[in-house]
């Protein structure tokens, strides 16, 4: 058997992202070489955290999560997990077309149902960003990439060095080592935003930087709003500055308030605060048409 192929797998090109520091894992389009079916094959290089994605992966089944065709282990150990192929994900869905406010509302009910399911079964994604949401060409959404995921247990602790940096919630970036469902929830509020913006709400290129970026849309957070903010062990040692002015409508202009209400109920500084998947479905953006006006600009924008 040759180098190109695994399995009944003959592999295509290499989708690994070079970027992500924390990937243990090499992912290819493949094809079957019987049916001919097109799939992508995950390599993983920690049997472990293999293993964890398996079991988690076992447990779903929901028609917007990705789903888990097939594994096995190479003759050199190797963990090798085959998936549904999918021809776009989110990020390229925006990117190349401009979204109908009923369109971002389709998309955001399927991805707050899926993760509705997947906190449901007391798992936490841990990776919410555009390019693990996968679109067929029905605009049908699939959760993808549960790499990163974990059961919560306010027991176990969790590195905070998770969650694609633009989409780490503030708890996370703050060091938090108790990860709760609700660390989905910020990422999917960013998601939310990210698609009327057609760009990324908060583009941090590093840690300080994002919590600057933050700070400036959602204000200087205090104990009135997040009572346990100082309880964070990082707080006794850096002092967060900035303005008290909230500034959401500047960050995600020309959308309905229904729409900025909802992205405020999910960006929150206290976790304890944010909406759940199930309040999130029964908000009033969901009761209604959304009628926020079309963003057709191509140009990143001003701020924050």
């Amino acid at each position: 058997m040759d180098e190109n192929s695994i399995g009944d797998y003959q592999l295509g090109d290499s989708l690994t992202s070079n970027d992500n520091l924390y990937s243990d894992c090499e992912v290819f389009e493949a094809r079957h070489r019987t049916t001919q079916k097109q799939v992508i094959i995950k390599l993983a290089r920690d049997v472990d955290n293999a293993n964890r994605e398996m079991e988690i992966l076992n447990v779903l089944s929901h028609e917007f999560i990705v789903k888990l065709l097939e594994s096995f282990q190479t003759e050199n150990l190797r963990n090798v997990m085959v998936f549904e192929r999918y021809p776009r994900d989110l990020q390229d869905v925006y990117t190349t077309e401009s979204l109908e406010s009923n369109r971002i509302q389709k998309f955001m009910r399927q991805l707050i149902t899926g993760l509705e399911y997947i906190h449901g079964k007391n798992i936490i994604h841990r990776d919410i960003k555009p390019e693990n949401i996968l679109v067929d060409g029905n605009d049908t959404l699939k959760i993808g990439d549960f790499g990163l995921s974990r059961y919560a247990d306010s027991n176990v602790i969790m590195t905070p060095e998770i969650i694609t940096l633009w989409y780490r919630p503030i708890e996370v970036l703050l060091e938090c080592s108790n990860h709760t469902t609700a660390v989905d929830i910020w990422s999917a509020g960013c998601v939310f935003a990210e698609l009327y913006r057609r760009y990324p709400l908060f583009k941090g290129e590093s840690q300080i930087n994002m919590l600057n970026k933050i700070i400036k849309v959602l204000g200087k957070p205090t104990t009135e709003e997040w009572p346990t903010m100082n309880d964070l062990p990082i707080m006794q040692s850096i002092e967060l500055d900035g303005s008290n002015l909230k500034r959401y409508e500047d960050a995600i202009p020309n959308v309905s308030e229904m729409s900025i209400d909802l992205i405020k109920n999910m960006i929150k500084y206290d976790p304890e605060q944010r909406f759940s998947a199930s309040q999130i479905l029964q908000s009033d953006y969901f009761q209604n048409e959304d009628t926020s006006e079309r963003n057709r600009s191509r140009d990143p924008p001003d701020f924050p």
